[in-house]
């Protein structure tokens, strides 16, 4: 029941704040009909020839009448085109949801993983303790195996922008040798030995299980004469002394707490050469962290998956860099959405 006290209601909903209600409780349901549409295998079942709703309900054995709304809601979200009664695959759809291509970004999607975690946020939230623990291997490395297909394929064209900073044009006149920390499907360091030709030699280094996936992307994009692993836990693997010319750390460091943070850029100050380059790429809210949106979200993930990580700011990768040693640091432009890179060179 209302107080006395309590402000009276407003007659009129402000326009963009019903809006922005609305938007988000649409993006809600647009983001479970994409994840049941891929549980379904409906961009499969429409590129093996099924056309119509009642071919694609007969092809996923579920009724017409929810997979005619379901693929509605795709053709509306760009993911089908539509004449008249019958669905065909956009491209976007062709390239990445489609079951047994070469860069299919479906399987984070295929279970329900990411969704049950959400649904613990208010738990998260009163506790400050995850739901799961993606920091621990024996947890983590399922979840890493599905997610790793999907950052592959959302980091492709970012990692070549990166890459277009890192080789400079004298690159191929010498021998260079990159450390990819955290690697994942290595998209950030295949891009750098694509661009930088044979004479680019690449160590990619993760847990043992997520580097069977990565083996898998290097020889997607025939760059294995050029790769050599380093299995192990990066926050405790010891990277060596004046390896290499440029190490990268791509969208891993917001697993961390600040302090093993620091700790990683310190061991790869080390493991550096003299003028050698660090570039760090990941969610970056800005100082006030009041904005991007998808950093902030992502800070939220962390709470819900690891112990401390977070999205980090900018002012916060520059501080940890300077206190490494790292000297030259600068920031580019986003090379993805809401992702800048940063770069330090050791004197």
């Amino acid at each position: 029941m209302a107080t006395s006290d309590a402000p009276p209601l407003p007659t009129v909903l402000p326009l963009d704040a019903s809006f922005l209600i609305d938007r988000i409780t649409a993006n809600l349901g647009a983001a479970r009909a994409l994840t049941v549409a891929v549980q379904l295998g409906i961009f499969t079942r429409i590129a093996e020839g099924a056309r119509t709703a009642e071919e694609v309900a007969q092809a996923a054995g579920a009724s017409a009448r929810g997979i005619a709304r379901l693929l509605d809601v795709l053709v509306a979200l760009g993911f089908l085109e539509k004449d008249g009664s019958t669905y065909t695959l956009a491209p976007i759809s062709a390239a990445y949801l489609v079951r047994d291509r070469p860069l299919y970004a479906g399987l984070l999607m295929e279970g329900d993983w990411l969704w049950e975690s959400w649904a613990h946020l208010a738990d998260s939230v009163r506790t400050g303790r995850p739901f799961r623990h993606v920091d621990d291997p024996s947890e983590g490395a399922p979840f890493f195996k599905a997610l790793i297909p999907t950052l592959h394929v959302v980091n492709l064209e970012g990692s070549r922008r990166a890459a277009g900073l890192l080789v400079s044009d004298a690159w191929r006149e010498h021998a260079r040798r990159v450390l990819d920390i955290g690697c994942g499907s290595a998209v950030w360091s295949i891009a750098i030995a694509e661009r930088g030709g044979r004479g680019t030699r690449v160590v990619a280094q993760d847990l043992p299980a997520v580097l069977a996936v990565t083996r898998e992307y290097v020889r997607l994009h025939r760059v294995e004469s050029q790769y050599e692993f380093l299995p192990g836990d990066q926050r405790e693997i010891d990277f060596g002394a004046g390896l290499y010319d440029v190490i990268v750390i791509a969208r891993y460091l917001h697993e961390l707490a600040p302090a093993a943070a620091a700790d990683l850029l310190r061991r790869s100050f080390r493991a550096l050469r003299s003028g050698g380059t660090v570039s760090i790429a990941d969610w970056m809210p800005n100082a006030e962290r009041t904005g991007p949106l998808s950093p902030l979200v992502y800070a939220l993930r962390m709470l819900l998956h690891t112990e401390e990580g977070n999205a980090h700011t900018a002012e916060e990768y520059e501080e940890w860099l300077r206190a490494a040693g790292f000297t030259q640091i600068r920031r580019t432009p986003d090379v993805g959405w809401d992702v800048p890179l940063i770069l330090g060179v050791k004197p």
